[in-house]
């Protein structure tokens, strides 16, 4: 099926608005709309289909429809009237009935933000045959009052490829059932609530986002002013607490990493220097443990990767040394240098 986009602007509706043509049947509402074809024969001739409409296109749409016209339809035996569809995905919903003229005014539900409305044509002749639909044309149409912006979002860092975004929308608004969270034209995300966690971002590289509200008819809001980031390591509130128990060559050492902070660490790396050259980690637990030279880095595992505010988070290790066994002094968590 070709589809033709028609995207218009509020600056049409200063234009002055030429008059409704009205359906003969009225508004839409319970009573269906009919076409008026005239008396059909018991038997009627062999009669082929009128030719499909022309693509409907808008002169000027208001928040509760919009006029169209459409190039007319040809038909041996004359076309009756034309019946305008919203396209369902199925049979469509009748919207309009025009009794001779390819022109007029297609009421529309309201929406409670912006909303693209696919309509088509159907012509149906004077025995009641109906054409092929035409193509379709998405008609877009918004209902300024109840479609306030959200607010800027506030990018808050998470680890150097992360970010969470929160923000709100006024009170006044109707209310929104999810948020779409957009970077240069695209979809990034949809999410229910008001917070979203970019990941997989590239350190350094300078990031500008907008969200918009969805609501229940499907209908969306104006986009949020845009926040513009750049992924860095956020800074980290911890504590390390190291003890260790050493017999012979070798020691036990219990590690014990404390979020003093009010985010959560993400994705956490502890890394510390051992202050002799003897000291090396055999085997450790609770974390993936790496030892280059003196060097020595523990990262989180599947099931504690993430330290909450306040929480405390133990790991450990087996190692040996060479007689004498200093505690290290220099804990950093994700860059941070711990107390």
């Amino acid at each position: 099926m070709q589809i033709t986009a028609v995207v218009l602007t509020a600056a049409l509706l200063a234009a002055p608005a030429p008059t409704p043509a009205p359906s003969p049947t009225g508004s839409p509402g319970p009573v269906p709309l009919t076409c008026r074809t005239g008396p059909i024969p018991t038997n009627p001739p062999a009669n082929a289909p009128p030719t499909a409409p022309g693509a409907p296109t808008v002169d000027w749409w208001f928040f509760n429809g919009a006029y169209l016209r459409w190039a007319p339809s040809t038909d041996d035996h004359g076309v009756a009237c034309y019946e305008v569809y919203e396209d369902d995905g199925a049979n469509g919903i009748i919207r309009a009935v025009f009794q001779g003229p390819a022109e007029g005014w297609v009421p529309l539900p309201i929406p409670t933000g912006t909303k693209d409305y696919p309509v088509y044509v159907v012509a149906v002749d004077r025995y009641g045959v109906r054409s092929a639909r035409s193509p379709v044309t998405r008609v877009r149409i918004s209902n300024d009052i109840v479609q306030p912006q959200p607010s800027r979002p506030v990018a808050a860092p998470l680890s150097p490829t992360s970010v969470r975004l929160s923000w709100t929308l006024p009170s006044y608004s109707a209310p929104a059932t999810a948020y779409q969270v957009i970077s240069g034209g695209q979809l990034l995300m949809t999410v229910p609530g008001t917070t979203a966690t970019l990941t997989g971002l590239t350190p350094g590289t300078e990031y500008s986002v907008t969200v918009r509200p969805l609501y229940a008819d499907r209908s969306w809001g104006y986009e949020s002013p845009p926040v513009v980031f750049t992924p860095s390591t956020p800074a980290v509130s911890c504590e390390v607490d190291y003890s260790t128990r050493t017999w012979g060559t070798g020691m036990t050492t219990n590690v014990a990493i404390t979020n003093t902070g009010d985010e959560p660490i993400e994705d956490w790396e502890l890394t510390f220097t051992f202050p002799t050259h003897g000291q090396r980690v055999d085997r450790g637990w609770s974390a993936a443990w790496e030892q280059n030279g003196q060097r020595v880095t523990a990262t989180g595992v599947t099931w504690n990767r993430d330290i909450a505010p306040g929480r405390t988070l133990w790991i450990g290790f087996n190692g040996e040394h060479t007689g004498a066994n200093p505690a290290p002094a220099d804990f950093t968590v994700n860059g941070s240098a711990c107390a």
